[in-house]
């Protein structure tokens, strides 16, 4: 038990790493950069490609509206892929339902916002001060939604894909 906890904990910290060098990096932009991470380390089954593509809408707080942060809603895009409904039916979505509202909340209590106009209401957009912050608030978001995931699914622990985590970009891969 206690190898499948320290395991877990090595994930949900090479989750968050991860998806805030993808976005930093400027490979992928925040809520691409959860998508992609979580899909690929945790094995959901969708193409890398698709992942990245459900992601890239929400960007920049919905397509550029700067409404809510593409950290957040790319998290729970994330988490709804592995703990979301698959069949019809009006009350068999009520646990995703609820985990993305706890998910929301703690993320607002962390950043005090949940808005991306507000949460980068002091930055430059594409300054490297933007993408530092921003970057932040993916890895949060990641990791924390990866130790959601994890913690209710434990089987994803073990089958984890580690050597894809423990890459490392630099800005030169994003061309």
């Amino acid at each position: 038990m206690q190898i499948r906890k320290t395991r877990r904990n090595q994930l949900v910290s090479l989750i968050g790493k991860r998806a805030e060098n993808l976005f930093v990096t400027k490979q992928l932009m925040c809520s691409e950069a959860i998508m992609a991470v979580l899909n690929k380390s945790l094995k959901s089954g969708l193409s890398s490609e698709m992942a990245i593509r459900l992601g890239s809408g929400l960007c920049h707080g919905i397509g550029g509206s700067g409404c809510a942060c593409g950290a957040l809603t790319g998290s729970v895009m994330a988490m709804s892929l592995f703990l979301g409904r698959s069949t019809p039916g009006f009350g068999n979505g009520q646990s995703i339902r609820m985990i993305s509202r706890k998910f929301h909340d703690k993320f607002k209590a962390r950043f005090g916002a949940t808005c991306c106009r507000v949460l980068t209401k002091n930055l430059k957009n594409g300054s490297k001060e933007h993408f530092n912050v921003c970057s932040q608030y993916t890895g949060w978001a990641a990791a924390t939604a990866a130790e959601i995931i994890l913690e209710k699914n434990p089987g994803l622990i073990m089958s984890a894909d580690l050597s894809y985590l423990k890459q490392k970009d630099s800005a030169l891969k994003a061309g």
